[in-house]
């Protein structure tokens, strides 16, 4: 019997959470670990699933953040999460890098599925003990690395692979952003807490997709040089990174937090012999005051023989796609595209590259 093509898979994959959930009795009961800027981007995608999923409560130190987060979305504050775990089966982790970790494998300790913001960890170790607790809960563990679950990323893999344009031999990703603001956080400005610099905290953002579409990196190709734009921050700034590909592709990542004026969020490029596919995704309002509510324009293109535009769509930041993948594995049982091992093999590449 042959293997279903990857689309296929996807498609059944979305029947049977259909079936299951049909016959489920309940909601998943969830709650929200971490109150933080990027929450209101996690309840939007929860709202548009309110029909599997009921959010419980919302943790956070902070009362005034757990309240505002809460109350958007029918839930209740929660000061520590950990009074709470027994009134959910579900949790969605998005605290700083430094306590994924603890909170992790306490949740997964506790029976309970998990969705992680990513990076999975700040280090194998830690990785590795969250892989390690997942596989002793049997439930579902997966890290939230949005793009390759998006409509965008998906049609310019199918694009790739489909040959019509050759053969793939270089891919390159920039990320340009402006968030000097962001970076005065403390825990983001420190590399303990954080991880490292920009490489360590965003580029996977991009390395996932390109690791996705390419397959296997070639051990120790992967270097990286980074610098300081004007962020005030322990870590690099603004990094430059490049590896390679067992296949001969050869790949770049290019990304700065310290951008004067962001207007492309970012580029992913693949340059094949017959042809270059260029993925954009822009903010059209200023993504750090608007957060959830900014608009957004993605544009997938094609130029070589017959230049065409093969996406234009206002998918943007929208996560319901990770978040329908997640629910999706968990009613079926299945592990997700993001899992524990998938996650740390990021983490491997990237700290590998700080090493040299």
């Amino acid at each position: 019997m042959g293997r279903l093509c990857e689309s296929c898979f996807d498609q059944l994959s979305g029947l049977l959470a259909v079936i299951c959930y049909t016959y489920a009795v309940d909601k998943h009961k969830l709650g929200i670990i971490g109150c933080g800027w990027f929450a209101p981007f996690h309840v939007k995608a929860l709202r548009q699933l309110s029909d599997r999923v009921e959010v419980v409560w919302a943790a956070d130190p902070n009362p005034a953040r757990a309240a505002s987060v809460a109350a958007s979305i029918g839930a209740h504050p929660l000061a520590d999460y950990r009074a709470g775990l027994g009134d959910v089966d579900t949790v969605d982790i998005l605290v700083p890098h430094h306590l994924h970790h603890p909170i992790a494998v306490d949740c997964l300790n506790a029976g309970k599925h998990v969705l992680l913001e990513k990076p999975i960890a700040r280090t194998l170790n830690e990785a590795d003990d969250i892989i390690a607790a997942a596989d002793r809960s049997v439930k579902t563990f997966m890290v939230a690395l949005p793009h390759r679950y998006r409509p965008s990323i998906k049609l310019l893999k199918q694009a790739i692979e489909s040959g019509g344009y050759g053969r793939l031999f270089m891919l390159d990703a920039m990320m340009d952003e402006s968030l000097q603001a962001y970076t005065t956080v403390d825990w983001i400005s420190h590399k303990a807490t954080l991880g490292g610099g920009v490489f360590f905290s965003s580029s996977p953002h991009m390395l996932d997709p390109m690791l996705w579409i390419g397959g296997d990196v070639i051990p120790g190709s992967c270097a990286m040089v980074g610098t300081h734009g004007g962020v005030s921050m322990e870590g690099e700034d603004s990094a430059f990174s490049v590896f390679k590909f067992s296949s001969g592709v050869i790949a770049t990542t290019r990304h700065t937090w310290a951008s004067p004026r962001s207007q492309t969020w970012y580029t992913l490029i693949a340059t094949c012999e017959r042809g270059r596919l260029t993925l954009t995704t822009t903010p059209l309002g200023d993504l750090a005051s608007e957060g959830a509510h900014c608009a957004w324009r993605t544009r997938l293109s094609a130029s070589g023989a017959n230049d065409q535009v093969l996406l234009d769509n206002d998918e943007g930041l929208d996560i319901i796609y990770e978040m329908t993948h997640f629910f999706d594995c968990i009613d079926t049982n299945t592990i997700p595209a993001t899992d524990g091992r998938t996650a740390r093999q990021i983490i491997e590449l990237v700290l590998s590259a700080y090493a040299k």
